[in-house]
């Protein structure tokens, strides 16, 4: 973990300071990275409304400038499907529960306006 701090961390000389270094007008999605991981079901319904779309696919255009890692995404469009509020083209069962292949579809409603 040294390391990785390291490299992304002010250096004095050849010494790291490790401090935080805040978002500036190169880097200002820095703040984005503080989102709650409960935010990201609001992202997905709001971002994502009406489209159909794999998982990994929906992954990969996503996450693009958020915090948010794979497992994450998993859980949240997991338990959105027993919720009701998306639907996957291989439902869960027979799918087993909390597992989510690359390749299932996913279906998020249209927003009403």
């Amino acid at each position: 973990m040294k390391n990785v701090m390291y490299r992304h961390s002010h250096k004095e000389g050849t010494v790291a300071n490790f401090e935080y270094n805040p978002a500036d007008a190169k880097f200002p999605s820095l703040f984005e990275l503080t989102r709650p991981l409960g935010d990201l079901e609001d992202l997905l319904l709001e971002d994502l409304a009406g489209q159909t779309l794999a998982f990994e696919k929906l992954y990969e255009l996503h996450s693009v400038g958020k915090p948010y890692v794979l497992p994450n995404y998993r859980e949240v469009l997991c338990r959105m499907e027993l919720e009701g509020k998306v639907t996957m083209d291989r439902p869960c069962p027979p799918r087993r529960r909390g597992t989510l292949a690359k390749d299932v579809k996913v279906t998020f409603p249209r927003r009403e306006k």
